[in-house]
């Protein structure tokens, strides 16, 4: 399986060869289950990553507003670290493994989720059209909410407030 153009190489496609479905708010089908990692880790992660991980989202969700400007071929690419790609796959990590669990399906999955935000800003950048542009618009905010949705599972009132879906 090539898994080379995405910033996690070790996804769910990796090591199943197949996308995963995409997760509805709320709907707690799949997975299945959640690792379990101790309140105190996903508190610190929250406590570290928050803040980042909510401004990508926020990023995320406004490009539609460059894509209605026809300004789409001007933003930046996935690898932006405005996006917080990166800080987004380091609170799945701290939410979802444990040096007890490791890596884990869901952690898998979650990674799967944010190569698909990536994959879909660069798409975004090097549509043809209005219309392809915002396809990948919407394809991104998908992967976006079911990531969101998947960390969601893991925040209690212990750890801090859920995200909004965008």
């Amino acid at each position: 399986v090539d898994n080379s153009n995405v910033v996690f190489a070790q996804d769910y496609y990796y090591k199943f060869g197949t996308a995963p479905p995409f997760v509805d708010d709320g709907n707690t089908d799949f997975p299945k289950t959640m690792p379990f990692t101790p309140s105190q880790q996903r508190y610190d992660t929250m406590k570290k990553y928050r803040d980042r991980v909510q401004r990508g989202i926020d990023l995320v969700a406004a490009l539609g507003e460059a894509i209605e400007k026809g300004e789409y071929n001007a933003i930046q690419d996935g690898s932006s670290p405005e996006y917080s790609i990166r800080p987004m796959g380091l609170m799945a990590n701290g939410f979802l493994a444990s040096e007890n669990t490791g890596t884990t399906n869901e952690l898998l999955l979650a990674r799967w989720y944010i190569n698909e935000i990536f994959l879909d800003i660069n798409d975004i950048k090097n549509a043809d059209s209005k219309s392809s542009a915002l396809a990948a618009h919407a394809a991104a905010k998908r992967a976006l909410n079911s990531y969101i949705s998947l960390m969601n599972r893991v925040i209690t009132s212990k750890v801090g407030d859920k995200f909004v879906l965008v």
